[in-house]
């Protein structure tokens, strides 16, 4: 019996054709899918790529108007830790600690506003604690705080932090020697 000889035809989708043993040694022709195939198609990433361009383009702006706040925002964060740390000084070494504004940052002056300026972790030679990132800080109000013994300021002050981008944010100094951040 002469067997007829499998034909190849062109798949509708494109796949190669298989060929596969079949009954009584017939070649039966078998075309694989494309979806059996592993793999993402290009339609599939392009919808993946497209969804991060808009997510990315949803959040760089976002980005950019956030960071220049919370720099300020953190730099009155550190100032009130220093403020904290002043008084923290005063009680512990049993004398009055003044914060008195430098020109380009703030020092913590030992015995009244007119003694030895403490130098030691976090400030230059001079004893000058200086902001990152062309942040300045400023007295507003009031005087120089002075923290007694008690942890209490007999002097009371308002500090105005301002960053490059003109933001500002303001750290007050209460009686009771707390440095608050409204």
């Amino acid at each position: 019996m002469i067997s007829k000889a499998p034909t190849l035809t062109a798949c509708i989708n494109g796949d190669t054709p298989r060929t596969t043993q079949g009954e009584g040694g017939l070649t039966d022709m078998r075309h694989d899918s494309i979806r059996s195939q592993k793999g993402y198609t290009l339609a599939e990433l392009l919808v993946v790529v497209a969804v991060i361009g808009i997510m990315a383009f949803i959040a760089v702006p976002w980005m950019l108007s956030y960071i220049p706040g919370a720099t300020v925002n953190y730099a009155a964060r550190e100032v009130q830790g220093s403020l904290n740390r002043a008084k923290l000084m005063a009680v512990t070494t049993r004398q009055p600690i003044c914060v008195q504004i430098s020109g380009v940052g703030y020092q913590f002056v030992q015995g009244s506003c007119g003694g030895a300026v403490w130098t030691g972790t976090g400030t230059d030679g001079a004893g000058v604690f200086r902001l990152a990132n062309n942040i300045t800080v400023a007295l507003t109000a009031g005087q120089n705080p002075i923290f007694t013994q008690f942890g209490t300021a007999i002097q009371t002050g308002t500090f105005r932090v301002t960053g490059g981008t003109g933001l500002t944010q303001t750290i007050s100094v209460l009686p009771s020697g707390r440095g608050t951040i409204p």
